[in-house]
């Protein structure tokens, strides 16, 4: 691994958090029909006061338009979304697209690792707001000390495509899709695994992963989590912020992971927190008349 790469990630965990946060549109004062659509949040307790940090969040305008970035023809190389790596502290990294991570592993057999995404929020003429996610992700976590493993890969989540439309307060519809998703399993390995199904989700227990942030306390002790993985099915399940709002009625889509983190202390679990991340978020809403 290179370490000077290694060693401008991590000051971007450490230092960066807040111009993360600070990315996407101001909250909308009105209640009249919106839609956002962001490619990745992330809520983690550990950062005690940074709590909340999203990567560009696109903002539907007022008028008819699209806000966002569009798959860009193969010329346009400068068009991509600067959204990744994203870094939720010193541990773990959110790759969005990316032929490799940021300790060189790459997106396992069997993806698609497309090279362009989309992540727009639209007003159509008929004041239909409306946002749509297409991306990749891969998720990779620094190992815990002693941890001498190759593959820091712990997510990767494939074909994500997310859809939120709010024609009226009687029409609002949303719905996401991955074509396949790999997670770490408690031996460490990167495994295939059924995309859970609306309703249901993916849930592995015990696996080895360094924690969001490592205290002196901890840093010497075996770290895990137990990792669920589901849809998101309403606006609660998002990461809340003030770069977008609810309205009366919403619609909203993605993919909610969530990470409970401990440790163990003379081999007896202690739990620390839990963690959440969204992947492929979008919403709309509008006035219930």
């Amino acid at each position: 691994m290179d370490a000077s790469r290694f060693g401008g990630w991590a000051a971007l965990g450490a230092s960066a958090a807040l111009l993360l946060g600070a990315a996407g549109p101001a909250l909308a004062t009105t209640e009249e029909p919106v839609a956002y659509a962001f490619t990745g949040a992330y809520h983690v307790p550990a950062f005690e006061a940074e709590q909340e940090r999203f990567a560009e969040v696109f903002g539907s305008p007022a008028q008819r338009g699209v806000n966002g970035v569009v798959p860009p023809s193969a010329e346009s190389a400068e068009d991509f979304l600067p959204v990744g790596p994203m870094s939720t502290g010193t541990a773990w990294f959110i790759h969005v697209n990316a032929d490799a991570g940021v300790f060189g592993d790459t997106p396992p057999s069997g993806a698609t690792a497309d090279a362009h995404f989309e992540s727009s929020a639209a007003m159509r003429g008929d004041g239909t707001p409306s946002a749509t996610v297409s991306a990749d992700y891969l998720l990779e976590a620094q190992n815990a000390l002693g941890d001498s493993a190759e593959d820091h890969r712990w997510l990767y989540l494939d074909d994500v495509r997310s859809e939120a439309e709010c024609r009226s307060p009687q029409r609002v519809s949303a719905s996401t899709e991955a074509s396949g998703m790999w997670v770490r399993q408690p031996d460490r390995a990167l495994a295939a695994v059924p995309v859970p199904a609306a309703g249901e989700s993916y849930e592995v227990r015990d696996v080895p992963l360094r924690l969001p942030r490592t205290t002196m306390e901890h840093q010497n002790l075996p770290q895990y989590a137990d990792i669920s993985v589901r849809r998101v099915t309403d606006a609660a399940d998002l990461v809340p912020t003030d770069q977008w709002r609810t309205g009366d009625v919403n619609a909203t889509s993605g993919w909610r992971v969530e990470v409970a983190s401990y440790v163990l202390v003379d081999g007896v679990r202690t739990d620390l927190d839990t963690s959440v991340i969204v992947l492929g978020g979008t919403t709309c809403s509008v006035p219930a008349s």
